[in-house]
This record gives C-alpha cells, sequence and structure tokens, in this order.
C-alpha cells in the first residue's frame, strides 16, 4: 500500500497515535503538524516501533509510535536507544574534516601515511587517499571476506584483522574512478584518524562531536544501563545482543537516541564554527565517475561528500544531504536540506528492504513540505 493510500483512510478513520515527549518541545505548529506523516510511515512499516526526530529553525521535536519491542507495551521517546548502523559513516567523515580542520590530516594524504608499515595496495601510481576512503571510491569490497560463522557483524572485523588483510589486495580499478559502497572502507578511515588524532576513535568521536554537543547516549560501548533502553530489533539480518562495536565505528557500529541525534542534527544545519562545510562538500559527482554502485535508495544520488550522499533538488524539493542505515534488526534513514535549516530522522526496529523506499520517499517529500522557502 502506497503511502498517500494509507493517508486517506487513516484520515477517514479518524486514527491517531500518541508522540514521545520531545528533547525540548518544538514551539512551531508546523512541526507539530508533521506528526501524522510519522503515524502513517509506522503504521506502513510493519515495524514494532518507530522514532522520528525533526528539526526546523533551530528547534527539534521527537516523535515515538509503537513499542520498543513488539508486545511490550513500552512506546518509543527521545530516550530510547537504537542503532544507528551506516548513518555512523557520516560521523566519521566529521571527526575527519574536524581533524583536517586542525592542520591534523588532509585528505588527499594516502592511506599509507597512516599504515604504521603495512603496505597499502595501489594501482599503478594511483594510491588509496582518506577521501577515497570517504567517498566510498577506494576500489575495496563492500564488506571484508572471511567473517567467522555466526559473528556479530559489528563486532567483526577489528582493526588488527583488516591490517593483515589489506596487503593481499588487489585493486579492481583505480582508486577514485568507480563509487561502490564500502563499509570496509570507512573502518580504515577510522583507524587512520586514530593515527591522525593520536588516540582511539571512540574517544575521538567523544571529544570532537558527542561531548561537546552534549550526546551522552551516542558511541561504541554502550553501559548496561543504556543496553536496557535499546529498541528490540526484528526482521532480516538477524540480531545480536548489546555490547562493545568498536571495531566497527567508522562504518556502522554508532548507537543513539532521538534526543541526542536531535542535538546533532541541529548543530550540523547550524554549523556554528564553519568546519561542516568540509564534511558536507561533494567531492565526487556521478558524472565523474566511470560508475556508482549502492547508492539509490534514498533517491538518485548526484554525488558523495564524506560519508553523505547528494540529492539533487528536483522542482518543489531542495538538494539535500541523505544517509542510511540497516543492519541487526534496524533501518534508518537522515536526511537534511543545508540552507533550508530542515532535518528528518527516521529509525524502525524492523529491517526489510521491501517498505524502506516509502521511509526514504516519505522523509524526502516532508522535507520538502517544511522548507517552502
Amino acid at each position: 500500500m502506497q503511502v498517500r493510500n494509507l493517508l486517506c483512510g487513516a484520515a477517514f478513520l479518524g486514527l491517531t497515535l500518541a508522540a514521545a515527549p520531545a528533547v525540548a518541545q518544538a514551539a512551531d505548529p508546523v512541526v507539530e503538524a508533521a506528526e501524522f506523516a510519522g503515524e502513517v510511515l509506522f503504521m506502513e512499516s510493519g515495524a514494532p516501533g518507530m522514532v522520528m526526530v525533526i528539526v526546523r529553525n533551530g528547534q527539534s521535536k521527537v516523535f515515538g509510535f509503537g513499542e520498543t519491542a513488539k508486545g511490550n507495551g513500552r512506546q518509543p521517546d527521545g530516550q530510547s536507544m537504537f542503532r544507528l548502523n551506516s548513518i555512523s559513516k557520516v560521523f566519521v567523515g566529521e571527526v575527519a574534516a574536524s581533524l583536517a580542520a586542525d592542520g591534523k590530516l588532509r585528505l588527499t594524504d594516502p592511506l599509507q601515511n597512516y599504515a604504521g608499515g603495512t603496505k597499502v595496495p595501489a594501482s599503478g601510481q594511483r594510491q588509496i587517499t582518506l577521501l577515497d576512503l570517504a567517498t566510498h571510491s577506494a576500489a575495496m569490497p563492500r564488506e571484508m571476506p572471511g567473517a567467522p560463522e555466526g559473528v556479530n557483524p559489528r563486532a567483526w572485523p577489528a582493526r588488527a584483522d583488516r591490517w593483515k588483510w589489506l596487503p593481499a589486495q588487489k585493486l579492481p580499478w583505480a582508486p577514485g574512478s568507480v563509487a561502490s559502497y564500502s563499509n570496509v572502507g570507512f573502518d580504515f578511515l577510522a583507524d587512520a584518524a586514530e593515527t591522525a588524532g593520536g588516540m582511539p576513535y571512540s574517544e575521538l568521536l567523544k571529544a570532537r562531536i558527542t561531548q561537546p554537543l552534549g550526546m551522552p547516549d551516542t558511541g561504541l560501548t554502550p553501559s548496561p544501563a543504556q543496553c536496557a533502553r535499546l529498541m528490540q530489533g526484528s526482521g532480516l539480518g538477524g540480531v545480536f545482543p548489546c555490547g562493545d562495536t568498536r571495531a566497527t565505528g567508522g562504518s556502522g557500529g554508532l548507537y543513539s537516541t532521538g534526543d541526542d541525534m536531535a542535538r546533532w542534527m541541529i548543530h550540523s544545519l547550524a554549523d556554528p564554527d564553519g568546519r561542516l562545510g568540509i564534511s558536507h562538500a561533494v567531492y565526487r559527482s556521478r558524472q565523474g565517475l566511470d560508475a556508482a554502485i549502492g547508492f539509490d535508495e534514498g533517491a538518485s544520488m548526484a554525488g558523495l561528500g564524506l560519508g553523505w550522499v547528494s540529492v539533487a533538488a528536483d522542482g518543489i524539493k531542495p538538494m539535500l544531504l541523505t544517509k542510511s542505515g540497516a543492519g541487526l534488526g534496524f533501518m534508518s534513514y537522515v536526511a537534511m536540506a543545508p540552507g533550508r535549516d530542515v532535518a528528518v530522522l527516521v529509525v524502525v526496529n524492523r529491517a526489510d528492504f521491501a517498505m524502506f523506499s516509502d521511509i526514504t520517499r516519505t522523509v524526502n517529500g516532508l522535507i520538502a513540505s517544511l522548507s517552502t522557502r
């Protein structure tokens, strides 16, 4: 059933669902009115629960729908923990941008500079750069092969596993010529950031993003109390216990909450010190690539930033920066309209690719509705 059909049906029935408390209650009545779009999206998703965060003009609202786990009767709210999965990538992009602004690394640096003596493969004279890693154009596979049976995919491979595997690889094309979605590439980017920043990536993330913004629930090593607030995943891909995900901190290991993400989305739109222009810029345009594989689930990709996927303006729809995530029983999607001061995040605790296009289409349309100038 399409979203527009369900909207009509729900309106006819006068169906309403309660929304969870906000981080700071939005005074903007336009944002309040957007709750109905969330209700419809939740019903169509088939997920046990959903968290939706809307930011507009510097104000935020967190909506919660359904249950944190099927049948438990507990509605998600701004404190409910969830897995961000691949939205983690834009965080390591932001960390790298921060280090670049401080002169601790350059995006054009070869990965070899941060390899500690390990040989990084190249294509002739063309080496893999940090920018290649951050734009999925380093000629690396989506996943590192050889995962042990039954291993938690957010807890493997560890750094030592990655660097032992890397030297024997032969690049299928020259870095920078093709963009092909790669998780392992972003974990190498996090490793390089560790070397440049002089501390573990989890600590860099805390020092440069989560602590300054007041995001206590966003990280890679949740406490037992935080794990007790984790929504229960469901659907494809299996569900693994809450725990340490530092092994894949760059590619998909982050946990967060609606309240924390609201703060980060406000920060991302405001860009108070101008540094986020480094991570929000488009470095690889689609037309400048020989091929672009794995980027069109939200809308047609126009270009790639540091983890971000850019979507060109189209009619009433503004230019967007987007990122999706999926795995371990969760699906997530964040999109923002730079210059329009609007962003939306949706997280559901059900992994089902068949319904994901409705999430991305509805979020993109909602942003167009909330940013009319």
